[in-house]
């Protein structure tokens, strides 16, 4: 991205890398408590492998609906077919504790959405800042005094915030 605002390219950037890891940690538990959503590693074994590698390992998350020598999960799952059908799939998994290799607890992390948050209220300031000390001109004259300063809101650089931060919202 370039052109006025260059910095709005690594805002945006610093912006995306914080939602896609989302407001939540991740915690390794033992036994999870009911109702709460888990993510639960399931190593994948075929004929093919070879022995000597660590197997490969899917994840799935759903909510805990049964703790005990067999794990049970509520999974959603939302597939599209086309422009305009849309299937809703909800699934039951019935995991015995030997078949998973890890079960982590997805807890909400508040240091990440302040983090997010400061993020973004820095780079809308940042953009605010940049749209009103925008201005040109070639330098100072000799003996004259510049005048002073005064702050003009630009309806483009009002819509431009005012997208970033609904697009953000979102």
């Amino acid at each position: 991205m370039s052109g006025r605002f260059p910095a709005f390219g690594l805002i945006l950037l610093v912006a995306a890398v914080l939602l896609l890891g989302g407001c939540y940690t991740y915690q390794v538990v033992d036994t999870p408590p009911l109702g709460s959503t888990v993510r639960v590693r399931v190593p994948v074994t075929s004929a093919v492998d070879d022995p000597n590698t660590a197997p490969a390992s899917v994840a799935m998350e759903g909510q805990v609906l049964q703790v005990g020598d067999t794990l049970v999960l509520a999974r959603r799952t939302r597939r599209e077919f086309g422009a305009f059908r849309e299937v809703i799939l909800f699934d039951t998994l019935r995991l015995r504790r030997a078949q998973t290799s890890s079960i982590e607890l997805k807890e909400f992390s508040s240091g990440k959405s302040v983090m997010l948050g400061i993020v973004i209220a820095a780079g809308v300031t940042g953009l605010a800042l940049k749209g009103f000390n925008g201005g040109g001109g070639d330098g100072e004259t000799p003996g004259v005094d510049p005048p002073n300063p005064s702050i003009v809101v630009n309806g483009s650089v009002l819509s431009a915030v005012w997208d970033f931060i609904w697009k953000t919202g979102r």
